[in-house]
C-alpha cells in the first residue's frame, strides 16, 4: 500500500523526535552520573635552610637535584675565630666552676687554725699593752741603763786624758779622735737605753693601747669570718657566674654547629647557588629543598559542591602527563574561609562564585609525579 507523502513526513518527524528525545535522555543520565571534576596543580612542600651564624662558604657538599637524607650536610662555613672563642669560654667556665667549689666548701681547717693563731697573738699583745711593763722588765732596763752610764763615765775620762796627752805631744791626733768617737758612741747608747727604760716606767701610751685593741678586734673578726664560711650571697654569685659561663660556651658551640647547614628532612635539593668563597649572611637562605615525598594537589571547590568533599575522603587524581592512569589522593584540608578569585580560575563565571581551597595529599605516584604538573580530581555526584 502506498504511503501518503505527508504521512511519511509526519512519521519521519515523529521518529526523529523519539530518537532525539531518547538521545537527550541518555545524555542527561550520563551527565547526571558523570563525577564532578576540579582542576589544580601538583605542589610539594619546600624547606628554606640557612645559618643563624653566617660567614664565608668553605665547602659545598651537594648539587641541585641531589636527594639528601635527613641530617645530610649541604655546605660548611668557615669557623673564623670561633674555635679560639670556644677555648676562651671553656677556660672561663673552668675558672668559674673552681671558684664555685671553693666558695661552697668554705675555709680549710688550716686557714681557720692560722686565723685563730693570729687572733690569739693580737689578743696577747693587747693584754700586754693594757697591763704595762713588769717590775722585772723595768729592773732589767735600769740595770742596762746603769751599765751604759758606766761606759759613758769611762769614755769621758778617756777623752779627757787623750786631750791632755795630745796637748803635751805624747800621743798623735788620731788617738785623741778615737777617744772622742768612743765617747759619742757611749752617750748615744746610754740615751737610747734611758728612753727604753722611761717607756717601761711610764707604761704603754693610750694610742698604742687603742691600736692594739683594733688589731685584736680585726684578727678576731677575720677568724670568725673563716669559721662562718661563705655568705649566701657569695654562693649565689658564684653559681650565677658558672651559669653565665655555661651560657656563653653554649652560645659559641651553637654558632659552631650552625657553620654546617644540614637537611632537616629527607628531600631533594631544588636550588643551591652558593660556591666556596661566597659570603652568606646571618639567617639568609642558603638552599631550597623540596620534600617530594610530601606531594599534594591544591584545588578549589565551589561553595555549592563543598558538601561532597570531606576530610579523609579518598579521591582519584589525574595528571596530563599520565592521562590513562589515576593516583590515589586523600583530602587533608579544607580552607575555613572561601575565596572569590582563586588564581587558577580564569572565566568570569568561575570568579563569580565562592570557592574553598582544598588540599589533597597524594598517596601514590610520588616517584614519578613532579611539583608544577597540572592535575584534577573527580568526585562522584
Amino acid at each position: 500500500m502506498a504511503v501518503n507523502p505527508r504521512a511519511r513526513r509526519l512519521l519521519f518527524a515523529a521518529g526523529a523526535v523519539v530518537l532525539f528525545g531518547g538521545g537527550y535522555f541518555a545524555f542527561r543520565v550520563h551527565e547526571e552520573r558523570k563525577p564532578y571534576q576540579w582542576s589544580g596543580t601538583v605542589e610539594a612542600r619546600d624547606i628554606t635552610v640557612g645559618s643563624r651564624t653566617g660567614g664565608r662558604v668553605k665547602e659545598v657538599l651537594v648539587h641541585e637535584g641531589d636527594r639528601v637524607a635527613a641530617g645530610r650536610a649541604l655546605l660548611v662555613l668557615e669557623a673564623g675565630d670561633l674555635d679560639a672563642q670556644k677555648a676562651e669560654a671553656e677556660a672561663e667556665l673552668a675558672e668559674a666552676m673552681a671558684n664555685q667549689t671553693k666558695v661552697e666548701a668554705g675555709s680549710r681547717p688550716e686557714e681557720i687554725a692560722e686565723a685563730n693563731a693570729r687572733s690569739s697573738e693580737a689578743a696577747a699583745a693587747l693584754a700586754e699593752a693594757q697591763k704595762g711593763a713588769r717590775a722585772e722588765d723595768i729592773a732589767q732596763a735600769r740595770a742596762r741603763f746603769e751599765a751604759e752610764q758606766a761606759a759613758v763615765d769611762k769614755a769621758e775620762a778617756d777623752a779627757r786624758r787623750a786631750r791632755s796627752l795630745l796637748a803635751s805631744g805624747s800621743i798623735a791626733k788620731a788617738e785623741e779622735d778615737d777617744a772622742e768617737i768612743a765617747l759619742r758612741t757611749a752617750l748615744a747608747q746610754r740615751n737610747a737605753q734611758k728612753q727604753a727604760m722611761d717607756a717601761l716606767v711610764n707604761g704603754t701610751r693610750a694610742e698604742d693601747v687603742l691600736q692594739a685593741a683594733a688589731r685584736a678586734s680585726q684578727a678576731r673578726a677575720a677568724a670568725n669570718l673563716l669559721k662562718a664560711g661563705s655568705r649566701v650571697e657569695d654562693v649565689q654569685l658564684a653559681r650565677a657566674q658558672v651559669t653565665a659561663a655555661k651560657g656563653k660556651l653554649d652560645k659559641i658551640a651553637n654558632e659552631i654547629f650552625e657553620l654546617t647547614i644540614s637537611a632537616p628532612r629527607a628531600a631533594r635539593v631544588e636550588s643551591l647557588d652558593l660556591r666556596p668563597g661566597d659570603i652568606l649572611g646571618q639567617n639568609a637562605p642558603a638552599a631550597t629543598l623540596l620534600e617530594d615525598d610530601q606531594l599534594y594537589v591544591r584545588i578549589y571547590v565551589p561553595e555549592t559542591r563543598l558538601g561532597l568533599v570531606k576530610i579523609g575522603q579518598e579521591v582519584p587524581v589525574i595528571v596530563d602527563s599520565f592521562p590513562n592512569r589515576s593516583f590515589l589522593g586523600v583530602v587533608e584540608h579544607i580552607a575555613e574561609v572561601g575565596e572569590y578569585t582563586p588564581r587558577n580560575l580564569e572565566t568570569m563565571e568561575d570568579r563569580a562564585d565562592e570557592f574553598f581551597a582544598t588540599r589533597v595529599g597524594l598517596r601514590e605516584g610520588k616517584d614519578i609525579l613532579r611539583a608544577g604538573m597540572a592535575a584534577f580530581i573527580r568526585v562522584p555526584k
